[in-house]
């Protein structure tokens, strides 16, 4: 603009102020493929890792770990079994489909490829999902079901963590989840347990 001569410094501070963004758009490029390369150097590494008796666990965790069905099945247990309390059936049931909605409508936002599509040199241990990778519903689900378990028994803490933990793990063992996304889906499912726990004390 021709006021710009009569102001001293105003083009090169303007023509600074206009790399900004290309500068910051750099940086943010640069750093998701640091963390991209991460989580395939990871995968890599978990996926390598394998023994006949661990790859038949992790098959098993993770098909009755599939849209949440292992944490409903140990609550409706639970419940049947400790005094048939409505609020110890309708939090884990609640958390865990909450999760599992929320990590299955994120998958339409992140159309991210399963790692057998990224490189399809590596043979996946179970059946392949069509879905995107990111995040992991069943992730998701494991992270609220073990939460939620956990919070309503605390006794059996330690052993529903370990089955959540399996469950998640098995999805990159297997070959169709990187760690990224299941990481995610724990957030989800620990974000939505947290809500879901509130409300319920607020109710309680």
């Amino acid at each position: 603009m021709p006021w710009r001569k009569f102001v001293p410094g105003i083009g090169l501070w303007s023509t600074i102020a206009a790399g900004r963004p290309t500068l910051y758009r750099r940086n943010l490029k640069r750093l998701a493929r640091r963390i991209r390369d991460l989580d395939r150097a990871l995968f890599r590494t978990v996926f390598g890792l394998k023994w006949a008796s661990l790859t038949a666990v992790m098959r098993a965790f993770t098909l009755v770990g599939t849209a949440g069905a292992l944490w409903g099945f140990l609550a409706a247990v639970a419940f049947l079994l400790t005094g048939l309390k409505p609020s110890h059936l309708l939090i884990p049931w609640t958390a865990i489909a909450a999760s599992w909605t929320v990590a299955e409508g994120a998958k339409y936002l992140f159309n991210r490829a399963r790692p057998f599509i990224w490189d399809t040199e590596i043979a996946p241990l179970t059946k392949t999902p069509s879905s995107s990778s990111f995040p992991s519903g069943h992730s998701a689900t494991a992270a609220a079901g073990a939460l939620t378990l956990s919070v309503l028994y605390p006794p059996f803490a330690p052993a529903l963590v370990l089955a959540g933990f399996l469950v998640v793990l098995s999805r990159v063992y297997l070959g169709v989840h990187f760690p990224f996304d299941v990481l995610a889906g724990v957030v989800i499912g620990t974000a939505t347990s947290g809500v879901v726990l509130a409300v319920a004390e607020v109710l309680a």
